[in-house]
């Protein structure tokens, strides 16, 4: 459901876009005290065709007096990394958020450039396989099947922020994210490997970027 309302969204967004593209070009320009934008993660959109993982992600910013914004992002993220364990095989599967503040600054006449940070949440489930053979046959063989459901984990971000004026419609950007873990659903004996939104649960600090296509209304 959330992959269906992340695509919604796209196409809500390119559709508003064309058709604003369409309003008179000396139009006066009014600077507001609230500026509402959508946007859109194209980048995890190339992960796609990939076996390592599947991402859609979108969030809504609510910028005040053009240097304060109030981000809320949404994910749903499938992850199948290959050697998450050396005999068997994993995947997780969840759905994402985060909500936080910052500070832009108009670094250029076309740029923005910020800093903010972010609360993350997610609720995920694991399911995989591990097994491992006796080769002399002396021992049983070992099998350990990950079937879990409701899964928690919470983490916080700092975002550096820098974004590319395309048109008074769109903007080009990325986010440099530095993640750290707070808390998850530990499991024994075998620990949560994959955290979707977050990554790998035994790195508690995580580096990232994120590529975005943000319309302004």
């Amino acid at each position: 459901m959330v992959k269906h309302l992340l695509l919604f969204i796209f196409s809500l967004i390119v559709s508003l876009g064309c058709f604003a593209q369409t309003e008179e070009a000396d139009s006066v320009v009014v600077k507001r005290t609230v500026s509402p934008s959508l946007y859109l993660d194209y980048g995890k959109l190339f992960t796609i065709p990939t076996n390592f993982e599947t991402k859609y992600e979108g969030g809504v910013e609510l910028l005040f007096l053009q240097k304060f914004p109030v981000i809320i992002e949404v994910g749903q993220a499938k992850l199948s990394p290959e050697g998450a364990y050396s005999n068997g095989i994993y995947e997780s599967e969840g759905f994402y958020y985060r909500i936080g503040t910052g500070y832009y600054s108009q670094f250029l006449a076309k740029n923005k450039i910020g800093i903010s940070l972010r609360y993350a949440s997610s609720s995920f489930s694991e399911n995989g396989r591990i097994f491992i053979e006796s080769p002399s046959g002396t021992q049983n063989d070992f099998i350990q099947n990950i079937v879990r459901e409701d899964l928690k984990a919470t983490w916080y971000e700092v975002v550096v922020y820098s974004d590319q004026k395309l048109t008074d419609l769109f903007t080009i950007g990325v986010n440099l994210r530095l993640r750290i873990l707070a808390e998850y659903d530990e499991q024994s004996p075998v620990d949560v490997y994959s955290i979707p939104g977050y990554g790998r649960s035994f790195d508690k600090t995580i580096p990232a970027a994120n590529f975005f296509l943000k319309v302004t209304f």
